[in-house]
């Protein structure tokens, strides 16, 4: 018999060996219901691990996307594409599967493998699609142009490290965001417009269409969420990264340059309008 085993000539009458030991259906109980506490408790560390990664994919997204328009800008006289082709009837031009020819439609060729049009964060009733440029699925994306910026000049604008030229956007009103007009057949979230025109802004103008921002259909534009808390990430026209929040939304029109201020200014030059 071995030592482990061996019977203890000394011990009281009635007690166990050591190798006699056992846990009981209540220690089991214990022990699973201690690891399920732990696991509850790491759920919002797992849960704020993963936004901080959805959050990083979308700032390299958009750098990418940042790198892809200047290539495409490179190779076309140093201007940003068109934010779509133009149909007969100046709308947009759409693919034999139906979907509107974008800017997407352009850079897509010129952008990293690594990177997607996509936010990882965004819900997919928030994509929209545009045309392949060689006939295969449409492209999903969740992030927007900025209209004022359509087939511009690259270095037509004032304060260009400040000024947005692509950010993150929702596609026709989802989830509840501002989209007061409706554009391109329920396919409108490529581009970033204004709620009063998607061609051009003026001194009624009040705010931007079609940013990442929930329930912001009532004009509720003070610390609605976005799509990284209150926060939705944005290039500039330098391709430098930007924060925006909902208040950002809303606009303000400067009539000594006959544009709207701050964020959103237009390239004047390419308006045609007087700086004086």
């Amino acid at each position: 018999m071995s030592e482990n085993t061996a019977y203890d000539v000394d011990a009281p009458e009635g007690a166990k060996s050591p190798g006699a030991q056992y846990m009981t259906r209540k220690d089991v109980k214990w022990i699973l219901g201690a690891t399920a506490l732990i696991l509850v408790g790491l759920i919002p560390v797992y849960i704020s691990m993963r936004d901080k990664a959805f959050a990083t994919t979308c700032k390299k997204n958009l750098s990418e996307i940042g790198k892809a328009l200047q290539l495409y800008a490179d190779q076309h006289d140093d201007r940003f594409p068109p934010v779509y082709e133009v149909g007969e009837k100046g709308e947009p031009a759409i693919g034999p599967a139906g979907y509107p020819y974008t800017w997407i439609s352009d850079i897509q060729p010129l952008m990293s493998v690594r990177a997607s049009f996509v936010c990882p964060s965004a819900d997919p009733s928030e994509y929209a699609y545009s045309a392949s440029p060689t006939g295969g699925d449409p492209i999903a994306s969740t992030y927007g142009m900025y209209t004022a910026y359509s087939s511009s000049p690259t270095k037509e604008v004032e304060n260009a490290d400040n000024i947005v030229l692509v950010a993150e956007t929702a596609n026709a009103g989802s989830l509840g965001s501002y989209d007061p007009l409706p554009f391109s057949s329920k396919q409108d979230g490529f581009i970033i417009g204004w709620d009063n025109s998607n061609q051009a802004p003026d001194e009624a103008t009040s705010a931007m269409t079609r940013l990442a921002f929930k329930n912001t259909a009532k004009e509720n534009f003070t610390q609605a969420d976005g799509r990284h808390g209150f926060i939705a990430h944005a290039i500039s026209v330098n391709r430098g990264l930007l924060y925006l929040k909902s208040e950002d939304i809303q606009t303000e029109y400067d009539r000594t340059k006959y544009s709207l201020a701050g964020k959103w200014r237009e390239p004047l030059l390419n308006k045609g309008r007087s700086t004086n």
